[in-house]
């Protein structure tokens, strides 16, 4: 028998996942997501100490089918490294595209955003980002060391590279939110194999 207070947890994670990333943090009070969730003020701190704490639960909720639906696919897959690369630019393309096209925004990443908001102004969310962060580099660098071992990059410095890498993502989400212009990450993204091989 599935267990309500479980259900309405997951209700509040998935809600603020999709606003978070959608609006902003400051954007996103509690009497909004318990509006959007249909529960009681009171019900939202029984289940999270504060805003800040379901922020993260969301942000790794949100990594963790990230990671289970567009990383662990392409990263697991035996193609070469530059062919795993070129597929998560083709995903992330896929799903921004996706979203502008069907709810008119253009959301960026939304570990980056977050992180990029609070950062100054709450250590726990910060680290958390910067953790998920890490993650997203740990899948890049093994597709760098499998590039430079089939010989499609020089040798070098595969985690330096990989920071650069996700640097480049970053931006060009960046530009391509600010612009609502989907041709603008591709366009910056294109680079990737420069900036792999530096």
């Amino acid at each position: 028998m599935a267990n309500p207070g479980n259900d309405t947890r997951e209700r509040l994670i998935n809600t603020a996942a999709r606003l978070l990333w959608e609006q902003s943090y400051q954007g996103t009070s509690v009497d909004v997501l318990c509006s959007r969730t249909d529960i009681r003020k009171g019900s939202f701190y029984h289940f999270f100490k504060s805003k800040t704490e379901l922020a993260i639960a969301a942000i790794e909720n949100s990594w963790g089918r990230t990671e289970q639906t567009v990383f662990a696919p392409i990263f697991g897959s035996t193609d070469g490294g530059m062919a795993q690369l070129q597929q998560l630019i083709d995903k992330v393309d896929e799903i921004q595209s996706s979203i502008l096209q069907n709810r008119g925004i253009y959301p960026g990443c939304p570990f980056g955003s977050l992180g990029q908001e609070m950062a100054n102004k709450d250590e726990a969310i910060r680290a958390s980002a910067l953790k998920i962060f890490q993650y997203h580099c740990d899948y890049i660098e093994a597709a760098l060391r499998k590039a430079e071992a089939n010989g499609e990059i020089p040798p070098g410095d595969a985690r330096q590279r990989s920071r650069n890498i996700f640097a480049l993502f970053e931006g060009a989400l960046l530009i391509a939110k600010v612009a609502r212009n989907p041709a603008l990450f591709r366009h910056v993204a294109a680079s990737v194999r420069s900036v792999a091989a530096a």
